[in-house]
């Protein structure tokens, strides 16, 4: 197992990861499966934002099996998806079938992610560093993937001289909060969507 950044070649593997290890919430936000074109230009957005905040662990084969995405500016992520063309594409393919689902997952994908803008306005919430994303295959679980990933990330944020670090986790995934407590994260809040809450967490970076 390696711990390396990620390339563009990879931005099929990690969403393709992604619809496996989340699969319920997409089911939820989309009513199906989409089309794997959907997740695919959503990663390819947050990998473009910033591409060495994009972190995957291969096996012995070459193999993507879990992945990171720790950006340090997600303003910047908001800024591309605006002024990239990356809104009127996604748009272009959901209206030409190319995403497979309809018009009510577009509205709560939009509800929620305002619910999350929201919440990070908050001064006493705010951190604009953040763990986006982090999964790693069920056939690998168990065996310090994810931490290896955190731990990868977190020297990436403190080359960056980023300050706080925030990122949002389901109250019930127990093994994922263990994992950042271990890194030195503290819970800070909470947010909600439709799904439910999200523990809010953060961490202090110290500066050498």
């Amino acid at each position: 197992m390696r711990i390396c950044r990620a390339a563009a070649d990879d931005i099929k593997a990690i969403a393709a990861l992604f619809t496996v290890c989340f699969h319920d919430s997409v089911i939820h936000h989309c009513g199906r499966l989409p089309k794997p074109q959907a997740m695919e230009d959503v990663f390819a957005l947050v990998y473009q934002a910033e591409p060495a905040a994009a972190l995957v662990a291969k096996d012995d084969d070459d193999v993507v099996v879990g992945y990171c995405f720790a950006p340090t500016r997600l303003s910047s992520l908001w800024r591309l998806a605006l002024t990239g063309g990356h809104v009127f594409r996604w748009a272009w393919r959901w209206i030409t079938g190319q995403y497979g689902f309809g018009l009510y997952p577009v509205t709560v994908i939009v509800l929620n992610k305002v619910a999350f803008l929201r919440s990070s306005l908050m001064p006493a919430q705010a951190a604009d560093a953040r763990i986006l994303s982090i999964a790693v295959h069920p056939a690998a679980r168990g065996q310090g993937v994810a931490q290896a990933l955190l731990a990868e990330a977190l020297i990436y944020f403190q080359s960056c001289q980023v300050e706080r670090v925030r990122l949002e986790v389901r109250p019930d995934n127990l093994p994922a909060v263990r994992v950042y407590e271990k890194c030195g994260f503290y819970p800070g809040g909470k947010t909600t969507d439709s799904q439910g809450d999200w523990h809010i967490m953060y961490k202090e970076m110290r500066q050498s």
